[in-house]
């Protein structure tokens, strides 16, 4: 079968109570991932598509929901992003992997770019027969497991190299379907917005600037800093973001 296109979509439902929950939010980030790489593979005119599900209420629905979007045709490859955990909350690191069922090359691939551009362990492809995304949608597919959300060594790698990470996923995938990312993507500093359920999203350039403002507002005394620890900051959703961007003008802009 000839590849035309990727699929995009980030693990789970939009209850972030869905997916895996430690230092970050695994259906927070995974949101963020996704909608990056496929911000890039637009910017380099590569055929893509993204899907989230923001209607389902339990794992069922949400494979079912999966499923049958994406075997609505059968000539693209379909990505999955989730973050991985295990229990408790680890200091060491514990790394990137990349689940296939027919995809070994590919997955290998994956991990192994995401390895090389972040410093996460390189934890490899691992081969998986009972995920639905992988055995039961018609097209081929990989799941991606970008990092450990209770690690603390995985998570300070993520975050730093968040931006390296979406581009080394979305030249793999545009090499896997022959298509070639010329140049890098610097990131947009608009705000991308969810097609489906209208869900705010910023990219890492907005998290970023977001995150330097309340250090900032920290440091002239309009908010709190033994509140706003940097744990704190970095773990701020982008919802919470934008509110403290918000509360930083409306506070020091004089009447």
């Amino acid at each position: 079968m000839s590849i035309k296109g990727i699929e995009l979509h980030p693990g789970h439902w939009k209850n972030t109570g869905s997916g895996a929950n430690g230092l970050i939010n695994e259906v927070t980030e995974a949101r963020k991932v996704t909608k990056r790489v496929y911000e890039i593979l637009q910017a380099h005119k590569v055929p893509a598509t993204y899907f989230e599900d923001n209607t389902s209420s339990n794992q069922q629905q949400n494979l079912n929901a999966l499923v049958k979007h994406h075997n609505a045709d059968r000539d693209d490859l379909v990505v999955s992003i989730h973050f991985n955990a295990v229990a408790g909350i680890k200091e060491s690191d514990i790394g990137t992997e990349v689940l296939y069922y027919s995809q070994k090359a590919l997955a290998t691939k994956l991990a192994a770019a995401i390895s090389a551009a972040s410093g996460l362990k390189n934890r490899g492809a691992k081969k998986r027969d009972g995920l639905a995304v992988l055995t039961k949608i018609f097209e081929p597919a990989v799941l991606i497991e970008v990092c450990f959300v209770n690690s603390r060594a995985d998570v300070k790698k993520y975050q730093e190299h968040f931006e390296k990470i979406c581009l080394a996923i979305a030249e793999t995938l545009g090499a896997h379907i022959g298509l070639t990312l010329k140049k890098p993507v610097a990131a947009s500093n608009k705000t991308v917005v969810a097609k489906e359920g209208n869900i705010l999203v910023l990219n890492g350039v907005g998290r970023k600037e977001a995150q330097d403002l309340i250090r900032r507002a920290c440091k002239e005394g309009v908010f709190d800093a033994s509140y706003h620890t940097e744990e704190r900051i970095a773990g701020y959703t982008d919802s919470e973001l934008v509110s403290y961007q918000i509360a930083y003008v409306n506070r020091t802009v004089k009447a």
